[in-house]
């Protein structure tokens, strides 16, 4: 997303936020799958490589493991880009607090309203958006040397 401003994505409607969920759990199911398979693909073809005693061949079957291998990370990359889950992930607050109330889901939730933030170039639960934005102001207030080094760098 290239918006300029962040934009906060709030549904109150339980219904919606059902198929929201459900929208999120089937994204993020294919994308394994999918990962899964191009990574099988390229377990096999790191295994003809290494039993073939041609170099040129061996070669060639090393490019297609590494095109395998870099489909499979790309798309791992755009799922943790995405909408559908927290760019903290494991850190994310909510993921955190659920599991201070005892529960421990295997992964973050999906079925949190987001928040694009440009500045991060990602998006974030509303827990943690407001979490990231009331620090930076801080940092900004305070004038902070890793605010500063951030602002030489970019």
């Amino acid at each position: 997303m290239k918006a300029k401003k962040i934009i906060r994505v709030e549904l109150k409607n339980p219904a919606l936020r059902r198929i929201r969920k459900s929208f999120r759990d089937i994204i993020e199911l294919a994308v394994k799958q999918e990962s899964n398979r191009l990574h099988v693909e390229s377990r096999i073809y790191r295994e003809r490589s290494r039993e073939s005693s041609n170099p040129i061949e061996k070669e060639r079957l090393e490019q297609k493991e590494d095109k395998f291998r870099n489909r499979s990370n790309g798309l791992n990359s755009s799922l943790s880009k995405s909408i559908i889950q927290c760019r903290l992930r494991g850190g994310c607050s909510s993921y955190s607090e659920a599991t201070n109330h005892g529960l421990y889901p295997e992964k973050a939730p999906a079925n949190l309203d987001m928040v694009w933030m440009p500045f991060y170039k990602a998006w974030f639960c509303t827990k943690c958006s407001e979490i990231l934005i009331e620090g930076d102001k801080v940092l900004r207030k305070e004038r902070h040397p890793d605010y500063m080094r951030w602002l030489k760098d970019r």
